[in-house]
């Protein structure tokens, strides 16, 4: 019988998730399935974020969520107003691009400490907590049904996929139901305390939930003015061919 260390589940993030991921049997093979599944989810990925956003308006308790500022985008006065929030709001094409990187970490993301602190962050910023700049929070309800929803959109995409054989492709859809059990427990660990924390435990756990905070803005800032740099680039190499074929 195998030992484990009951404190560590709730102050180890690395025990933690091999030890759920152990237990559901979400394996490396599991996340080389995945990463192999990339080209085909790529192309997916546009009616994937669609496809969850207009489950979303459907309700206005998990609607209303947009309607207050985000943790890296200050909503619009207007906006504040759950009337006022539509699909072409700034707030939703912010959200939708954040759910887009998701999942495009999800196929092309090395499995290490790194990618996994990202995905303890994905479940972290959803509550209330100092380290945010927001303090919006989502009840674990709708981040519960909204992931179980997540899940059968893609596995749903994945199951009609040609791209495969069918022993492949039922593999590949088993390691993505795994992947979003492991997801949803790094959201529960916020949510459900199970476990008082010692004074010197919690320290512990926020010195390591602001570094993770901080790394996770400064990937963000990264992406974004490469981005514009790539915008800017592209901008001055079709000026330039203009130039010269019409100047």
């Amino acid at each position: 019988m195998k030992h484990i260390d009951h404190d560590s589940l709730y102050t180890d993030l690395e025990y933690r998730f091999n030890h759920v991921s152990e237990f559901i049997g979400f394996t490396s093979e599991d996340q080389e399935l995945i990463r192999k599944s990339g080209s085909v989810v790529a192309g997916l990925v546009p009616t994937i974020v669609d496809a969850v956003y207009d489950k979303l308006f459907q309700y206005d308790i998990t609607w209303a969520h947009f309607s207050q500022d985000q943790d890296g985008l200050k909503v619009e006065d207007a906006q504040h107003n759950l009337q006022q929030v539509t699909m072409g709001s700034e707030v939703i094409t912010f959200r939708k691009t954040m759910l887009t990187k998701y999942l495009k970490k999800l196929v092309t993301a090395e499995w290490n400490l790194s990618y996994l602190k990202y995905l303890d962050w994905v479940g972290h910023i959803h509550t209330t907590t100092p380290l945010k700049k927001s303090t919006i929070n989502v009840e674990y309800i709708h981040c519960n049904a909204l992931l179980g929803y997540v899940s059968s959109v893609v596995v749903g995409a994945l199951q009609k996929a040609t791209e495969w054989d069918d022993d492949t492709r039922d593999k590949i859809v088993n390691a993505y139901n795994k992947f979003f059990w492991v997801q949803n427990d790094l959201f529960s660990r916020y949510y459900v305390k199970e476990r008082v924390l010692s004074d010197k435990e919690k320290a512990a756990v926020a010195r390591e939930q602001e570094e993770q905070e901080n790394a996770m803005r400064r990937q963000l800032r990264g992406e974004s003015m490469l981005n514009a740099l790539v915008g800017v680039a592209a901008g001055l190499a079709i000026g330039a061919v203009c130039s010269k074929y019409l100047g």
